[in-house]
Parts: C-alpha cells; structure tokens; sequence
C-alpha cells in the first residue's frame, strides 16, 4: 500500500487539530451529506477544486502550493454570522497557531473567506468558508515524501 500525500496529510491535520481543539463542534474532511441542524456547529475541510499548484522545483525537491477550505457551519434565523464567528477564530487560531502543522509544510496563511447558504427556508445552514493556503516541498518522484 501507498502512503498518502502531503496534500492529504495536511487535510487530516486540519482535522485532527479542529477536533483536539474545539470540543463540542463536529470536524469533518470532505463530508459531503448536508448537516442536518442538530449537527451543528461543526467543521468541513475540503480541498480547493484545483490540484496543488506547481510552484518551483530545487536539488531533487518540488515546491507545492495547496489550497483547502474549512468551512465553518452554523443554522439559525436572525444574526447567523454572529453564530458562525467563533467557529471562523477558532479555526484560524488553530490552523495558524503553527504554520508549519508540525513540520508537515513550510507555511500556512489564510488566503479568504467567503458565505455559503446551503439551501433555503427559515432555518438553513450558513457556512464562513475560510481558504487557507499552505505551501510544501515534496520528493520529486513521490509527493508522498515531505522535504524541508
């Protein structure tokens, strides 16, 4: 068996350190089921649709660009955004507090954020997706391999 790719390390990362954090709120990688509102708050990381851009390459290494959203999901009727504000500095403290997702990657910044309603009526979930952008260097024969 293959080991995963750095791009899909650091989405289990994220995760990992969405549910270490944040007892209490759902942290998910790729869900795609709607939440339904008794499962809410909660976390969604997903990659962005693109690859991971190529960046450069140096001695036997590639440098990678690698963007992911964590979408930040709350229900409500009046004030959602109010709602879905701590989810938004949680997340972005616990992705930032180190950049480097423990050596996983050389650095990690958010790049924007954007509001999502998914579906319609009284009450339907309101998602702050924030991207974030994380860039790696990898083996250039295998992009399973980190290289600092």
């Amino acid at each position: 068996m293959t080991s995963p790719s750095v791009q899909s390390n650091v989405l289990d990362a994220i995760v990992a350190l969405l549910v270490a954090v944040n007892s209490g709120w759902g942290a998910h990688r790729s869900r795609i089921i709607p939440f339904r509102a008794d499962q809410l708050p909660a976390f969604n990381v997903i990659p962005e649709e693109a690859p991971a851009e190529y960046v450069g390459a140096y001695s036997g290494a590639v440098n990678w660009r690698f963007r992911y959203n964590v979408r930040c999901t709350v229900v409500g009727t009046d004030g959602v955004d109010k709602l879905a504000d701590p989810l938004y500095v949680a997340a972005c403290q616990t992705v930032l507090a180190d950049p480097t997702l423990g050596g996983l990657v050389l650095t990690t910044r958010v790049v924007g954020a954007k509001w999502e309603k998914e579906g319609e009526g009284l009450e339907v979930p309101l998602a702050l997706v924030v991207t974030f952008e994380s860039e790696f260097a990898t083996s250039r024969s295998d992009p399973s391999v980190s290289v600092p």
